[in-house]
């Protein structure tokens, strides 16, 4: 069986991700809600500092918190930090945006930002914004392009779903969802 763990992303969490690991967890997903946690990023990068084995990802990203180019620099970091290791989970910020006071992201936008971020990452050009963007990173600073991590999107619903088996690797959710081989389930 397949099992991850999850944590609140706190100072101590890559202790807890190395016992995870050593008690045979397969993934770890770090939560990302800066107002109330350490930034998931820099904690995940202290996790594969400590760890060999255990998958690592943020469990979910969300989108409005971080340019789509700051995201695809963040994961190109963590693959060079702990190759064949990295998952990326996003979603449209229920929790994480409700802290601030704000409206879960609609699915129209977090899908622009996933294929964004998916495209960044092949080393392709990506408008956002009306501008052009692209990955610039020289050998030595990052993993080189194309990079390819399992994406997983935070969905809660049948919008979320779609956008899921559209450009997703599968959907992380409160319960199993239908039709998608890859399923990271809370409980």
């Amino acid at each position: 069986m397949d099992i991850s763990c999850a944590f609140a992303t706190s100072m101590t969490t890559p202790d807890h991700v190395a016992r995870a690991e050593a008690l045979g967890y397969r993934r770890a997903w770090l939560y990302d809600s800066p107002a109330l946690y350490p930034d998931v990023w820099m904690i995940l990068a202290e996790c594969a500092r400590r760890t060999s084995t255990i998958e690592l990802g943020p469990g979910v990203a969300i989108p409005s918190l971080r340019h789509p180019m700051v995201t695809a620099a963040a994961v190109a970091t963590l693959v060079d930090l702990a190759p064949g290791r990295v998952n990326l989970a996003i979603g449209s910020g229920f929790t994480g945006r409700l802290t601030l006071g704000q409206k879960p992201l609609k699915w129209t936008f977090v899908r622009e930002y996933v294929s964004a971020v998916i495209d960044l990452l092949a080393g392709k050009t990506v408008e956002w914004e009306a501008a052009p963007i692209r990955m610039l990173h020289p050998a030595g600073f990052g993993a080189a392009r194309p990079i390819r991590v399992p994406i997983v999107l935070g969905t809660g619903g049948p919008k979320g779903e779609a956008v899921a088996r559209e450009l997703a690797d599968g959907v992380f959710a409160t319960g199993p969802s239908a039709g998608f081989e890859r399923c990271s389930v809370l409980t």
